[in-house]
């Protein structure tokens, strides 16, 4: 007659083992990547701020015209982008969304520019196309923790470091390298159809 087992087999206890190792290691893993994602997500460089602000200078860009501006009662040379290398700063104009006055253009000056004091990308704004003094600029969008910033423009089939100065030959699209918190980031922006 056979007798009744009572407990585990060798076999089935090693088994048993094994399948509480592997769960373990999955579980492990899995606990893993889930804190290597919140680290990610927390760290300063991927903070959504840096897509918004370049969405914001994509729909600046985006109305890009050209038009005659004016300084101290003188016309400023024509071009469809202005860029000053010793400031880091780019202007152009361009058509808004609404004017920010009843009565007043659609047409706004834009700017864009690196402030190494205060270590930031800048959009601003003006209303002042014909200024019998300076422009006055308001201040739209910032992007703070910013190293090191540099400017490209498309002109023809390459990536040159100034824009084109004929109007005939408007560039194509500018790009948009810059350091955040020691991550780098490229915004490239595609111009829209211009004609003088």
């Amino acid at each position: 007659m056979k007798r009744l087992q009572q407990g585990l087999t060798l076999v089935e206890l090693l088994v048993a083992m094994a399948l509480t190792a592997v769960l373990g290691v999955v579980l492990a893993a899995l606990v893993n990547g889930w804190l290597s994602v919140r680290e990610r997500l927390s760290e300063p460089g991927n903070e959504p701020l840096v897509l918004e602000f370049c969405l914001a200078l994509e729909r600046r860009m985006d109305g890009l015209v050209l038009r005659q501006l004016y300084e101290q009662r003188l016309p400023l040379p024509i071009a469809w982008l202005a860029w000053k290398p010793a400031a880091q700063q780019l202007e152009w104009v361009a058509l808004t969304a609404w004017p920010e006055v009843e009565g007043q253009s659609r047409l706004q000056r834009q700017r864009l520019e690196l402030s190494p004091r205060e270590g930031s990308l800048n959009i601003w704004t003006s209303a002042d196309l014909y200024a019998a003094g300076a422009a006055r600029w308001q201040r739209r969008e910032q992007l703070a923790g910013i190293d090191k910033v540099q400017f490209s423009f498309y002109q023809g089939t390459r990536w040159l470091a100034f824009p084109s100065t004929v109007a005939q030959q408007p560039d194509r699209g500018v790009r948009l390298e810059f350091e955040r918190h020691g991550a780098p980031y490229v915004c490239t922006f595609n111009l829209p159809e211009t004609q003088p």
